[in-house]
């Protein structure tokens, strides 16, 4: 995913890492410099929207 992209989520839109729908979170905030995601497996994670390459929406 782009920054642009990422810009363009919205909380609550469900994401995965690396295309993998079994590591999957949901954005619970999104702020002028990133997103936050509550990953399913794991725990709260802060990304900037540059920094989102390896994520992608389910």
């Amino acid at each position: 995913m782009t920054g642009d992209d990422s810009r363009k989520l919205q909380v609550g839109t469900r994401v995965c890492w690396m295309s993998d729908k079994k590591d999957a979170g949901t954005v619970t905030e999104k702020t002028w410099s990133g997103i936050v995601i509550k990953w399913h497996s794991r725990g709260t994670q802060t990304i900037l929207h540059n920094d989102m390459a390896g994520v992608s929406v389910i």
